[in-house]
């Protein structure tokens, strides 16, 4: 049976503790369990760890820390979560890889280098948390608004490694450290060497729903209310909703469409997809301010062969155009119309057509839900400014058959 394993060579059991002093390497605790907390940090500030002018790899400022040593039961992939008893709280953390066993020493003289760091600043919506996630692309995070969850390391059975936690607010609560090991390796059909004791694992419990948030940031890193449309939940569904902050639930191996449109910014359009792994998300938009010269590439119009009629899947695109202009009434733009000819099969004319009738198509499924026709001129370019002029596959093809919004 094909499943994954939690640490099964630690003993299965959360073990609380409280006002520790374990602020050295020297004194780490050795984690002989999944879950350990809460506990909070005390004791000293360890000036080692702080390098204020590479706040990427370390500490800005000495605070109260934590330092937790494991070593790694079987190769797999390393994820972990610290949970904040208070959501407020601002835990960061870096992790070490030790080589050898004079890593402490090393580490006094600051001759070793932490391999993920996170020093995010914390949202409530995602309740504190931080740590490491497959779905997270980052090794190192640098403070402010950014992801919370650092990249996931592939680690090997035997390996030792260190985990500092600071407490950015001090006075505040404690947290707990998830450290659950996720293993790639099918054990079905024969008995694990890690099983040192006869001691029965716990079933796999599925992250709590929702495990994706997202998070709309201005220029300034505020957070700003905007239109979101995503697509991609449910087939033939869009989820449109006016919000800074909202979360839902992923399964896995699951991509979404998130498109974002604000009052005096620029639209913002993406996709995620997400692995294998479950645990918790974020997702960060940052809008930025409207700019005239601008383009807008219209993701996903698709037209019918050799015809300027739109495809009805072309909806949620031409919705997400249609919030962008109804939030901004002073914008006017100009509809870009382009055709996909790498062979040259039609003639000049014909695609120059074809390229201005698709790009009146999509205004007139504009001005047929409220836009004023003269916020709104069209031009087509025929074939001449194709992106890939020899084109290998149906997505480089797609991409040449674009049309694109310029801001006038």
């Amino acid at each position: 049976m094909k499943h994954a394993l939690l640490i099964a060579a630690f003993l299965w059991a959360i073990v609380p503790v409280y006002s520790q002093e374990h602020a050295t390497c020297d004194d780490a605790i050795h984690l002989t369990s999944s879950t350990y907390g809460p506990v909070t940090p005390e004791g000293w500030a360890d000036s080692s760890l702080c390098v204020p002018d590479n706040t990427n790899m370390y500490f800005g400022k000495s605070h109260l820390v934590v330092w937790f040593s494991f070593t790694v039961p079987y190769d797999t992939i390393l994820t972990f979560q610290i949970i904040p008893e208070n959501p407020s709280d601002d835990f960061d953390f870096m992790l070490f890889k030790a080589d050898r066993g004079d890593f402490c020493q090393k580490e006094k003289l600051r001759k070793v280098k932490p391999i993920r760091t996170n020093f995010a600043k914390p949202t409530t919506f995602n309740k504190g948390i931080t740590g490491l996630s497959e779905m997270a692309t980052d090794a190192f995070v640098s403070p402010g608004y950014n992801s919370p969850f650092s990249s996931a390391v592939q680690v090997k059975k035997g390996e030792w490694y260190y985990i500092v936690i600071d407490n950015y607010i001090k006075n505040k609560g404690g947290f707990t450290l998830k450290l659950p090991f996720r293993s790639n390796i099918d054990y079905s059909n024969t008995k694990s060497s890690i099983d040192a004791m006869p001691v029965k694992a716990p079933p796999i419990i599925l992250p709590p729903s929702p495990n994706f948030y997202i998070h709309v940031l201005d220029s300034a890193n505020h957070p700003i209310k905007a239109s979101l449309i995503i697509d991609g939940i449910q087939r033939g569904k869009s989820i449109k909703i006016d919000t800074a902050n909202y979360s839902l639930k992923l399964q896995k191996y699951q991509t979404i469409k998130i498109r974002a449109n604000a009052k005096g910014h620029m639209p913002y359009q993406s996709s995620y997809s997400t692995t294998g792994d479950t645990s918790t998300a974020t997702f960060w938009i940052r809008l930025q301010p409207i700019k005239s010269a601008l383009n807008i590439t219209l993701k996903d119009i698709q037209f019918q062969e050799d015809s300027p009629s739109i495809l009805p899947a072309s909806k949620p695109a031409l919705d997400y155009v249609l919030q962008f202009l109804a939030n901004n009434q002073n914008v006017k733009v100009t509809i870009k119309g382009y055709a996909n000819d790498p062979k040259h099969s039609q003639t000049e004319k014909y695609d120059q057509s074809l390229s201005e009738s698709r790009a009146n198509a999509v205004k007139t499924y504009l001005s047929s839900h409220g836009i004023d026709k003269n916020r709104m001129n069209c031009i087509g370019f025929g074939s001449s400014k194709m992106l890939y002029p020899h084109p290998i596959d149906e997505d480089q093809q797609a991409a040449n058959r674009r049309v694109e919004i310029e801001i006038q």
